[in-house]
């Protein structure tokens, strides 16, 4: 009797073994036509230039403060991956930029930022940092003449850069 148990034990076992090492046979997706997609992308290209190092000129303010020249360097580099970096005269600054791929009066179509900052403060450049940044994010038209290049806001505030080489050196 004692054998027989063990015998029914080994064949239950067996059985389930069996049972359960099947693989469940694998589901058919219904059959579909798919059609080929084809994707176009139509990212605006710059001027020729416009990538690079950039060093401020001068700030043209319409609220009644005409031209100003920036009283420490302020630097701006415009990278092909869309991303831009620099230096606003106490802190640096990073961000991103689109290029819309309109025209308009000013030039050519940009989208900056959004910006940040690290955050030291300077009594003596810190106005003049903020206004600069809060020029250069709401930049909406660009223009590159040789080695000048403008940025316009939408206030029509403008910020005018020169490569690096062109930009006399001065004491400070």
């Amino acid at each position: 009797m004692k054998r027989s148990a063990v015998l029914i034990g080994f064949a239950l076992l067996f059985a389930v073994l069996v049972c359960g090492c099947t693989t469940p046979s694998p589901i058919q997706p219904p059959a579909t036509t798919t059609l080929p997609v084809t994707t176009v992308s139509q990212t605006p290209v710059a001027e020729p230039g416009f990538s690079g190092n950039w060093v401020l000129t001068m700030m043209t303010i319409q609220d009644g403060s005409a031209l100003l020249k920036p009283t420490t360097d302020i630097l701006l580099t415009f990278n092909p991956d869309g991303s831009l970096t620099g230096y606003g005269g106490c802190n640096n600054y990073f961000g991103s930029y689109t290029l819309t791929g309109t025209t308009t009066m000013f030039g050519n179509g940009i989208t900056v930022g959004p910006l940040a900052s690290t955050k030291k403060y300077c009594e003596i450049y810190g106005q003049q940092e903020t206004t600069y940044l809060a020029i250069l994010q709401d930049t909406r038209a660009y223009s590159v003449n040789i080695n000048k290049l403008t940025l316009t806001d939408k206030s029509n505030n403008a910020l005018v850069y020169e490569v690096p080489s062109a930009v006399p050196k001065t004491t400070m």
